[in-house]
C-alpha cells in the first residue's frame, strides 16, 4: 500500500490516550503506508517551570515516563518508515506565542531543544490567539537557520484568513506570505468552525484565486475535522471525498492535499479504527489522480460553483448571509469579547479540556 503521489495526507495525532475507552492508548502505528505527513500535537510553551522544561506535549513534560514511552517508540516507526512527523505549536490553549515574544531567550531554547532531542523534521505554527507578525516572522527565519532548508514550517490559519476575512492570528497572513514565504513550505487551513466549509468547496478556490494568486494550490492543504464530536463544521466523509475528487480535476498534480483534526476518532472506523479515514483519503486521491484529464477541470470547477450556488440559495431561503459569516468572528465574537467555560468534554484542537472547553460568548 503507497501513498497517493504528489498529494500530502496528514493528520494531527493529539489524543495518545482515549479516556473515553478505558484510557486505551491509540498508536499511530496504524497510519504506516496511509499518511505521508503526521502532525504529533500540541506542543505548548508554559511559564513558571523549571529552566529548561517551558515546553509540554499537551499538559505533560514530553519526556514523561511510562506515559509518553511507547509513543516516542512508535513515532520512531513511524519516521522509520518515510513518514514526515512534525510537532504542532500552539492551538487552542493561550500563551505559547505571546511567551516567545515577551522572552524569547528564555523560552526559544527550549522549543529547539525539543525538537532536537525528538528528531522533529517541521513544526506547524498554530497561532489561534491574537499575536504580533514579528514573533512569527522570527520564528519562523529561526527554525529555518537553525534547522536547514529541509525542516519543514507550516501554518494552521482558519480558511477565511487566506482570504483576509474571519481571522484568529491577529496578522495578515498575505503580509506573511509576502515576506517570509519563501520559508514556508504549505498552509494547512482549517476549514470547520465556522470558518468554511470543505464541502461546497468553493472557498478553497477562492483562496486560491485570492490577492493575484498569493496563496497557490501547492501550498493549500485543506484540513477538515475527522469526526462530528471533535468540533464545529463537520464534513462527512463522501463529502470530502466529493471536494477531493473535484479539486483534483481542477489543479491536478498541484492540488495541496488533506489533513484531519484528528486521528483517534477519525471516521469512518471511528475508536476503533480510525486509519480508516486516512485510508479513504489516499484512495480517492490515487484513484482521482490516475483519471486525470486536463479537459474535465471545466465541468469540475462547474460542478464545485454549482454546489456552492445551491448551497447560498438555501441559507438565503434560512435568512442566512454565508457572505458575512465568512468576514465575521465565529458567533458574533468581536475581538473584546471574553472567553467562558462551557460544561462539555471535548478534545479540542491543541489543547484537551477533560470536562469543559473553551467556547465563545
Amino acid at each position: 500500500m503507497s501513498c497517493s503521489e504528489g498529494h500530502r495526507i496528514a493528520t494531527y495525532y493529539q489524543t495518545q490516550y482515549d479516556w473515553g475507552h478505558n484510557a486505551a492508548y491509540v498508536s499511530p502505528l496504524p497510519l504506516i503506508g496511509r499518511v505521508t505527513h503526521l502532525y504529533l500535537s500540541a506542543f505548548h510553551i508554559n511559564e513558571g517551570k523549571a529552566d529548561g522544561q517551558s515546553v509540554t506535549l499537551n499538559d505533560n513534560p514530553p519526556d514523561q515516563v511510562p506515559y509518553y514511552e511507547q509513543m516516542w517508540k512508535d513515532i520512531q516507526q513511524v519516521q522509520d518508515s518515510g513518514i514526515t512527523v512534525l510537532g504542532m505549536l500552539g492551538g487552542a490553549a493561550m500563551g505559547t506565542f505571546g511567551r516567545l515574544a515577551s522572552d524569547w531567550d528564555k523560552y526559544y531554547p527550549d522549543l529547539s531543544k525539543v525538537i532536537s532531542d525528538y528528531g522533529l523534521e517541521g513544526i506547524d505554527i498554530d497561532a489561534e490567539e491574537s499575536t504580533d507578525i514579528g514573533t512569527v516572522i522570527r520564528l519562523i527565519t529561526q527554525l529555518k537557520a537553525d534547522f536547514g532548508s529541509e525542516f519543514i514550517v507550516t501554518l494552521a490559519p482558519v480558511a477565511t484568513a487566506l482570504t483576509e476575512g474571519g481571522n484568529l492570528s491577529g496578522f495578515n497572513y498575505r503580509e506573511l506570505e509576502s515576506q517570509v514565504g519563501a520559508n514556508i513550505s504549505w498552509y494547512n487551513a482549517q476549514f470547520y468552525s465556522g470558518f468554511g466549509s470543505f464541502f461546497p468547496d468553493d472557498l478553497y478556490v477562492q483562496i486560491t484565486e485570492h490577492a493575484d494568486g498569493i496563496f497557490p494550490p501547492e501550498k493549500v492543504v485543506a484540513s477538515v475535522l475527522t469526526a462530528p464530536e471533535l468540533g464545529g463544521g463537520f464534513t462527512a466523509v463522501n463529502d470530502v471525498v466529493q471536494a477531493l475528487h473535484d479539486l483534483v480535476a481542477v489543479y491536478g498534480d498541484d492540488f495541496g492535499g488533506i489533513a484531519g483534526w484528528e486521528y483517534f476518532a477519525s471516521l469512518p472506523g471511528g475508536w476503533t479504527a480510525p486509519w480508516e479515514w486516512a485510508e479513504t483519503m489516499q484512495n480517492a486521491l490515487n484513484n482521482q489522480t490516475a483519471s486525470f484529464a486536463p479537459e474535465n477541470q471545466e465541468a469540475a470547477r462547474q460542478r464545485i460553483m454549482d454546489r456552492a450556488s445551491e448551497r447560498h440559495a438555501d441559507a438565503s431561503k434560512a435568512g442566512v448571509d454565508i457572505a458575512s459569516q465568512r468576514n465575521a468572528p465565529p458567533l458574533g465574537r468581536s475581538a473584546s469579547t471574553p472567553l467562558v467555560i462551557s460544561d462539555i468534554f471535548v478534545a479540542h484542537r491543541g489543547h484537551i479540556y477533560g470536562e469543559s472547553i473553551l467556547k465563545w460568548t
